[in-house]
Protein backbone atom coordinates (compact mmCIF):
# COMPACT_ATOMS: atom_id res chain seq x y z
CA UNK A 1 0.00 0.00 0.00
CA UNK A 2 1.39 3.40 -0.61
CA UNK A 3 1.26 5.61 1.94
CA UNK A 4 1.32 9.56 2.44
CA UNK A 5 3.46 10.33 5.48
CA UNK A 6 3.10 13.38 7.32
CA UNK A 7 3.99 14.20 11.01
CA UNK A 8 2.66 16.34 14.01
CA UNK A 9 4.31 17.46 17.04
CA UNK A 10 2.25 17.78 20.29
CA UNK A 11 2.86 17.55 23.98
CA UNK A 12 2.25 15.06 26.52
CA UNK A 13 1.22 15.95 30.02
CA UNK A 14 3.00 19.14 29.52
CA UNK A 15 2.27 22.83 30.37
CA UNK A 16 4.13 24.49 27.94
CA UNK A 17 1.72 25.58 24.82
CA UNK A 18 1.45 23.81 21.54
CA UNK A 19 3.09 25.75 17.91
CA UNK A 20 1.71 28.05 15.89
CA UNK A 21 -0.45 27.15 13.66
CA UNK A 22 1.21 24.99 10.64
CA UNK A 23 1.78 27.22 6.98
CA UNK A 24 3.55 26.31 3.83
CA UNK A 25 7.17 25.76 3.91
CA UNK A 26 9.85 25.14 0.69
CA UNK A 27 9.78 21.62 2.23
CA UNK A 28 5.52 21.28 3.02
CA UNK A 29 3.80 22.29 5.62
CA UNK A 30 5.40 23.46 8.94
CA UNK A 31 4.75 25.43 12.42
CA UNK A 32 6.10 28.43 12.93
CA UNK A 33 8.94 27.09 15.47
CA UNK A 34 10.27 24.63 12.50
CA UNK A 35 13.11 25.75 10.09
CA UNK A 36 13.35 23.96 6.88
CA UNK A 37 17.02 22.92 6.40
CA UNK A 38 17.24 20.54 3.10
CA UNK A 39 16.19 17.16 1.58
CA UNK A 40 18.19 13.96 1.49
CA UNK A 41 17.31 11.87 -1.05
CA UNK A 42 17.14 8.13 -0.41
CA UNK A 43 18.10 5.26 -2.98
CA UNK A 44 14.97 4.88 -5.21
CA UNK A 45 12.25 2.87 -3.32
CA UNK A 46 10.44 2.09 -0.20
CA UNK A 47 12.35 3.47 2.55
CA UNK A 48 11.04 1.17 5.61
CA UNK A 49 13.19 1.53 8.66
CA UNK A 50 15.65 3.66 10.46
CA UNK A 51 17.66 3.18 13.40
CA UNK A 52 20.73 5.69 14.88
CA UNK A 53 23.87 4.01 16.68
CA UNK A 54 26.30 6.24 17.63
CA UNK A 55 26.98 8.35 14.40
CA UNK A 56 25.69 5.82 12.06
CA UNK A 57 22.53 6.08 10.25
CA UNK A 58 20.49 2.53 9.04
CA UNK A 59 18.25 2.60 6.80
CA UNK A 60 16.16 -0.20 5.25
CA UNK A 61 13.74 -1.17 2.25
CA UNK A 62 12.27 -3.73 0.42
CA UNK A 63 15.26 -4.10 -2.16
CA UNK A 64 18.62 -2.82 -0.02
CA UNK A 65 20.19 -0.81 3.15
CA UNK A 66 22.09 2.30 3.55
CA UNK A 67 24.62 3.12 5.90
CA UNK A 68 25.29 7.13 6.71
CA UNK A 69 27.58 9.08 8.41
CA UNK A 70 25.55 11.59 10.63
CA UNK A 71 28.56 13.33 12.30
CA UNK A 72 27.23 16.75 10.89
CA UNK A 73 23.57 16.02 11.01
CA UNK A 74 22.53 18.57 8.55
CA UNK A 75 24.86 17.03 6.13
CA UNK A 76 24.88 13.04 6.39
CA UNK A 77 27.28 11.40 4.30
CA UNK A 78 26.51 8.19 2.50
CA UNK A 79 28.35 5.03 3.29
CA UNK A 80 26.99 2.83 1.24
CA UNK A 81 23.82 1.44 -0.65
CA UNK A 82 23.15 -2.64 -0.16
CA UNK A 83 21.18 -4.12 -2.80
CA UNK A 84 19.82 -7.45 -2.15
CA UNK A 85 16.33 -7.74 -4.16
CA UNK A 86 13.16 -7.69 -3.10
CA UNK A 87 12.43 -8.50 0.67
CA UNK A 88 9.42 -7.69 2.73
CA UNK A 89 9.28 -5.66 4.87
CA UNK A 90 11.88 -5.62 8.00
CA UNK A 91 9.78 -1.81 9.31
CA UNK A 92 12.02 -1.64 12.29
CA UNK A 93 16.01 -1.32 12.24
CA UNK A 94 17.56 -3.62 14.62
CA UNK A 95 21.21 -3.33 15.20
CA UNK A 96 24.23 -3.09 17.53
CA UNK A 97 26.60 -1.40 15.20
CA UNK A 98 28.71 -5.09 14.41
CA UNK A 99 26.00 -7.02 13.36
CA UNK A 100 22.45 -5.80 11.69
CA UNK A 101 19.43 -7.64 10.93
CA UNK A 102 16.94 -7.58 7.98
CA UNK A 103 13.50 -9.51 8.97
CA UNK A 104 11.98 -11.20 5.80
CA UNK A 105 8.39 -11.72 6.31
CA UNK A 106 7.12 -11.85 2.59
CA UNK A 107 8.07 -14.11 0.59
CA UNK A 108 9.29 -16.11 3.63
CA UNK A 109 10.10 -15.70 7.01
CA UNK A 110 13.65 -15.81 6.99
CA UNK A 111 16.01 -13.72 9.19
CA UNK A 112 19.08 -12.57 7.89
CA UNK A 113 22.11 -11.39 9.65
CA UNK A 114 24.72 -8.83 8.45
CA UNK A 115 27.99 -7.93 9.41
CA UNK A 116 28.13 -4.36 9.25
CA UNK A 117 30.93 -3.35 11.15
CA UNK A 118 32.53 -1.83 8.02
CA UNK A 119 30.37 0.85 7.02
CA UNK A 120 31.77 0.61 3.67
CA UNK A 121 31.40 -3.30 2.66
CA UNK A 122 28.45 -4.95 4.70
CA UNK A 123 27.82 -8.81 4.31
CA UNK A 124 25.55 -10.63 4.97
CA UNK A 125 27.30 -13.75 6.97
CA UNK A 126 24.10 -16.13 7.99
CA UNK A 127 20.30 -16.85 7.16
CA UNK A 128 17.74 -18.39 9.36
CA UNK A 129 14.90 -19.94 7.49
CA UNK A 130 12.04 -19.78 10.15
CA UNK A 131 13.58 -16.79 12.16
CA UNK A 132 12.15 -13.91 10.21
CA UNK A 133 8.69 -11.88 10.48
CA UNK A 134 7.39 -8.58 9.77
CA UNK A 135 9.66 -6.68 12.46
CA UNK A 136 12.55 -8.13 14.80
CA UNK A 137 14.17 -6.87 17.76
CA UNK A 138 17.80 -6.98 19.07
CA UNK A 139 17.92 -8.21 22.97
CA UNK A 140 20.74 -7.94 25.37
CA UNK A 141 23.00 -6.43 22.55
CA UNK A 142 21.91 -8.46 19.58
CA UNK A 143 22.99 -12.28 21.15
CA UNK A 144 18.97 -13.29 20.76
CA UNK A 145 16.41 -11.47 18.11
CA UNK A 146 13.07 -10.89 19.33
CA UNK A 147 10.68 -11.86 15.89
CA UNK A 148 7.21 -10.41 15.50
CA UNK A 149 5.93 -13.69 14.88
CA UNK A 150 6.71 -15.06 18.50
CA UNK A 151 10.19 -17.07 17.56
CA UNK A 152 13.28 -16.40 19.32
CA UNK A 153 16.45 -16.97 17.58
CA UNK A 154 19.86 -17.72 19.22
CA UNK A 155 22.81 -15.04 17.82
CA UNK A 156 25.83 -15.57 20.22
CA UNK A 157 27.10 -16.69 17.19
CA UNK A 158 25.87 -14.66 14.76
CA UNK A 159 27.53 -16.53 11.78
CA UNK A 160 25.52 -19.81 13.16
CA UNK A 161 22.28 -18.53 14.06
CA UNK A 162 19.65 -21.16 15.59
CA UNK A 163 16.05 -21.27 16.43
CA UNK A 164 15.63 -21.50 20.34
CA UNK A 165 12.29 -20.84 21.51
CA UNK A 166 9.13 -18.54 21.44
CA UNK A 167 8.33 -15.91 23.53
CA UNK A 168 4.95 -15.88 22.95
CA UNK A 169 4.24 -19.22 24.25
CA UNK A 170 1.59 -19.15 26.93
CA UNK A 171 1.86 -15.45 26.93
CA UNK A 172 -1.58 -13.42 26.76
CA UNK A 173 -0.47 -12.39 22.98
CA UNK A 174 1.46 -14.81 21.13
CA UNK A 175 2.55 -12.32 18.04
CA UNK A 176 2.93 -7.92 18.11
CA UNK A 177 3.69 -6.07 15.41
CA UNK A 178 6.79 -4.77 16.90
CA UNK A 179 9.10 -5.28 20.15
CA UNK A 180 11.09 -3.17 21.65
CA UNK A 181 14.11 -3.56 23.46
CA UNK A 182 13.50 -0.54 26.38
CA UNK A 183 15.96 -1.64 28.89
CA UNK A 184 18.86 -4.05 28.92
CA UNK A 185 16.84 -7.60 28.64
CA UNK A 186 13.40 -5.76 29.08
CA UNK A 187 11.15 -6.40 26.13
CA UNK A 188 8.23 -4.32 25.84
CA UNK A 189 5.69 -5.72 22.84
CA UNK A 190 3.19 -3.71 20.25
CA UNK A 191 0.40 -6.18 20.51
CA UNK A 192 -3.32 -6.57 21.50
CA UNK A 193 -2.89 -6.61 24.91
CA UNK A 194 0.43 -5.34 25.15
CA UNK A 195 2.60 -7.57 27.13
CA UNK A 196 6.05 -6.85 28.94
CA UNK A 197 9.02 -9.22 29.28
CA UNK A 198 11.97 -9.93 31.38
CA UNK A 199 14.67 -11.70 29.16
CA UNK A 200 17.47 -11.20 31.68
CA UNK A 201 17.79 -14.59 33.06
CA UNK A 202 16.24 -16.77 30.70
CA UNK A 203 16.03 -15.02 27.26
CA UNK A 204 14.85 -18.01 25.65
CA UNK A 205 11.97 -17.82 28.19
CA UNK A 206 11.13 -14.54 29.18
CA UNK A 207 9.11 -14.08 32.42
CA UNK A 208 5.70 -11.60 31.73
CA UNK A 209 6.04 -8.62 34.28
CA UNK A 210 2.97 -6.58 32.96
CA UNK A 211 0.07 -6.73 30.56
CA UNK A 212 -1.86 -3.56 29.15
CA UNK A 213 -5.57 -4.20 27.91
CA UNK A 214 -8.62 -1.22 26.87
CA UNK A 215 -11.60 -1.65 24.90
CA UNK A 216 -11.21 2.15 23.93
CA UNK A 217 -8.16 0.80 21.71
CA UNK A 218 -9.06 1.56 18.33
CA UNK A 219 -6.89 0.14 14.87
CA UNK A 220 -3.76 -2.56 15.61
CA UNK A 221 -0.97 -1.60 18.06
CA UNK A 222 1.91 -0.62 16.07
CA UNK A 223 4.70 0.91 18.17
CA UNK A 224 5.69 1.73 21.53
CA UNK A 225 8.24 3.90 23.48
CA UNK A 226 9.03 3.80 27.22
CA UNK A 227 11.10 6.86 27.95
CA UNK A 228 14.13 6.99 29.78
CA UNK A 229 15.22 3.03 29.88
CA UNK A 230 11.84 1.89 31.43
CA UNK A 231 12.05 4.39 34.07
CA UNK A 232 8.82 6.91 33.16
CA UNK A 233 5.56 6.81 34.83
CA UNK A 234 4.32 7.22 31.16
CA UNK A 235 4.55 4.66 28.29
CA UNK A 236 3.27 5.47 24.62
CA UNK A 237 1.60 3.44 21.71
CA UNK A 238 0.54 4.00 18.72
CA UNK A 239 -2.38 2.25 16.55
CA UNK A 240 -2.36 1.77 12.81
CA UNK A 241 -5.79 1.55 10.75
CA UNK A 242 -5.98 1.24 6.84
CA UNK A 243 -9.01 1.66 4.35
CA UNK A 244 -10.95 3.43 6.92
CA UNK A 245 -11.70 6.44 4.70
CA UNK A 246 -11.16 10.05 6.08
CA UNK A 247 -10.21 10.74 10.09
CA UNK A 248 -12.96 8.90 12.49
CA UNK A 249 -13.01 7.68 15.32
CA UNK A 250 -12.02 4.64 14.27
CA UNK A 251 -8.81 5.56 13.00
CA UNK A 252 -5.01 4.60 14.77
CA UNK A 253 -4.44 6.65 17.82
CA UNK A 254 -1.53 7.65 19.88
CA UNK A 255 -1.88 6.80 23.84
CA UNK A 256 -0.53 6.95 27.30
CA UNK A 257 -0.62 4.21 29.13
CA UNK A 258 0.24 4.97 33.43
CA UNK A 259 3.56 2.93 34.13
CA UNK A 260 3.75 4.04 37.97
CA UNK A 261 2.26 0.90 39.64
CA UNK A 262 2.75 -1.94 37.18
CA UNK A 263 5.12 -3.77 39.73
CA UNK A 264 2.51 -3.61 42.10
CA UNK A 265 -0.37 -4.76 39.85
CA UNK A 266 1.38 -6.20 36.79
CA UNK A 267 -1.20 -3.83 34.64
CA UNK A 268 -0.46 -0.70 32.76
CA UNK A 269 -3.35 1.56 32.83
CA UNK A 270 -4.74 3.25 29.46
CA UNK A 271 -4.75 6.92 30.11
CA UNK A 272 -5.60 9.30 27.16
CA UNK A 273 -6.03 8.62 23.16
CA UNK A 274 -5.21 10.70 21.00
CA UNK A 275 -6.39 10.49 17.17
CA UNK A 276 -6.12 12.62 14.20
CA UNK A 277 -8.44 14.91 12.32
CA UNK A 278 -9.45 15.84 9.07
CA UNK A 279 -8.25 19.09 7.71
CA UNK A 280 -6.62 20.82 4.58
CA UNK A 281 -2.75 20.64 5.80
CA UNK A 282 -2.56 24.22 6.39
CA UNK A 283 -4.66 24.22 9.67
CA UNK A 284 -2.07 21.55 11.09
CA UNK A 285 -4.38 18.83 10.89
CA UNK A 286 -3.78 16.12 7.54
CA UNK A 287 -5.72 16.17 4.46
CA UNK A 288 -7.35 12.60 3.80
CA UNK A 289 -8.41 11.05 1.00
CA UNK A 290 -9.59 7.91 1.08
CA UNK A 291 -7.57 5.58 2.58
CA UNK A 292 -7.48 6.48 6.50
CA UNK A 293 -5.72 8.81 8.95
CA UNK A 294 -3.16 6.54 11.20
CA UNK A 295 -0.71 7.11 13.47
CA UNK A 296 2.44 5.34 13.09
CA UNK A 297 5.82 5.73 14.37
CA UNK A 298 6.50 8.24 16.63
CA UNK A 299 9.68 9.85 19.13
CA UNK A 300 9.82 11.16 22.47
CA UNK A 301 11.79 15.15 22.97
CA UNK A 302 15.59 13.78 24.70
CA UNK A 303 13.88 16.12 27.86
CA UNK A 304 10.72 14.04 28.13
CA UNK A 305 10.04 12.95 32.13
CA UNK A 306 7.12 11.62 32.73
CA UNK A 307 5.94 14.13 29.97
CA UNK A 308 6.82 16.06 27.44
CA UNK A 309 7.04 16.54 23.83
CA UNK A 310 6.76 14.17 21.55
CA UNK A 311 6.80 13.92 17.17
CA UNK A 312 4.32 11.83 15.58
CA UNK A 313 4.61 10.28 11.98
CA UNK A 314 1.34 9.59 10.39
CA UNK A 315 -0.11 8.42 7.31
CA UNK A 316 -2.88 8.45 5.20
Amino acid sequence: MRKVLAAVAFAVLATSSLPAIAGPTQGGVASDNVEYIGHVAFEVGTATGMQVIGKYLYITSWKSFSIYDVSDPLNPELLSITPFGFKFENEEVATNGKIMLFSEQLPQNILHIWDVEDKENPQQIAELPGGGGHTAECVLDCDYAYSSTGVISDLRNPTKPKLVGNWGKGMPAQSAHHMREVAPGMVLTASQPIIYLDARKNPTKPKLLAVGDDKRITGGIHSNQWPNRAKDNIIMFSSESNGTGRCTGANGAFMTWDASDYKRTHQFKLLDIYQLSSGTGADGSPPVNGLGCSAHWFQEHSTFKNGGLVAMGSYE
